[in-house]
């Protein structure tokens, strides 16, 4: 099965959200002796080239053993849209695609991320369904699909589900997924305390209030 060489790849990963419903800052949740962001990019740095961390314009995030490079908000609360874009803007020059994930994936295994960049080909991207919706923040994205982002967002409109209407999107299913790994992590994004609590039993891993 044909794929995205590995030089080609980045990886960019949005930690900008505010956690309203889970009520602290996920990228310094404790997973295990790491922190969640910590150990996302631990997971996707050996799949990719280069991690970069999509960060809101002014915000703190826990220190990472990795070589990642940070790229602030352009403006204040863009939105993830924007955010995928100045992204794939800034690996351009030499990435042939990249992998966008939440920094609250902690459950993500190498195995998923292999299954979508086999899937791109000659699609603008390659993004799961879950329970009928899209995951664009569990997804694929080809240089092509840069354009199309910002023939969206430069009309005005900053939504996400929007601009990736505008791709040829190749859709995994979560059976797909499951057959490479029965966690699906990919579909797990940790945004509650009940989901926090939930990914960490998956991982076999104690809840800090339990310790």
């Amino acid at each position: 099965m044909t794929t995205v060489p590995l030089s080609k790849r980045a990886a960019l990963i949005v930690c900008g959200g505010r956690s309203r419903r889970m009520g602290q800052s996920k990228p310094h949740l404790p997973f295990g002796d790491e922190t969640m962001l910590e150990r996302v990019v631990r997971i996707v740095s050996p799949a990719v080239s280069d991690v970069i961390l999509l960060t809101a314009k002014e915000q703190t995030l826990p220190e990472v053993p990795y070589d990642v490079t940070m790229l602030p908000d352009r403006v204040e609360d863009q939105g993830p849209a924007a955010a995928i874009y100045e992204g794939l803007k800034y690996v351009t020059g030499w990435s042939e695609a990249a992998i966008v994930l939440g920094c609250d994936l902690p459950l993500v295994s190498e195995v998923q991320i292999e299954l979508l960049f086999a899937r791109l080909r000659f699609h603008d991207a390659v993004i799961p369904r879950y329970e009928g919706f899209p995951q664009p923040l569990a997804a694929v994205y080809a240089n092509s699909a840069m354009e199309k982002f910002e023939e969206v967002l430069f009309s005005g409109n900053q939504k996400l589900l929007d601009c990736i209407e505008m791709l040829d999107t190749c859709w995994v299913t979560p059976e797909e997924i499951a057959r490479v790994d029965p966690h699906q992590g990919l579909l797990k994004n940790v945004n509650t305390p009940e989901a926090y609590r939930e990914a960490l039993q998956l991982a076999g891993l104690a809840h800090p209030l339990d310790s």
